[in-house]
């Protein structure tokens, strides 16, 4: 038996696949905005970040947990996944869409100091 000690935040591997080791997506969601620059096309062109999110490539959540509040709301996002992949699949290759979604920018919390064994009380000293 072996055992992996691996560093793993929310059950994951904390570093990436190298880019060869990892499927190619065919889907992928660009955030950003129309610009007022317009293509040969006279279409205005997208501004997205650097780097897309693949969406074929992921993988649904589960959806078992006792805890029916948070299994719904993981089916919804596995829900919000197919939806974006079904879409996805109507465009022809090359083919783009602006979609209506929103985006929800985030800041990491800081980690909360340590807990002084002095005021924990869970802890108790045992006599052995």
């Amino acid at each position: 038996m072996s055992i992996d000690f691996t560093p793993k935040t929310f059950g994951k591997t904390e570093t990436a696949a190298p880019a060869a080791d990892r499927p190619k997506a065919e889907y992928w969601l660009n955030l950003g905005y129309a610009s007022d620059v317009k293509d040969d096309e006279g279409n205005n062109l997208f501004i997205s970040l650097p780097q897309g999110i693949p969406l074929d490539t992921q993988d649904h959540l589960k959806t078992n947990s006792r805890n029916t509040d948070f299994a719904q709301f993981q089916a919804a996002r596995n829900d919000l996944l197919d939806q974006l992949i079904a879409h996805a699949q109507n465009l022809q290759p090359g083919e783009s869409s602006v979609i209506n979604l929103q985006v929800q920018l985030r800041r990491v919390n800081e980690e909360a100091a340590p807990i002084d064994p002095a005021n924990n009380s869970f802890t108790k000293k045992l006599s052995f």
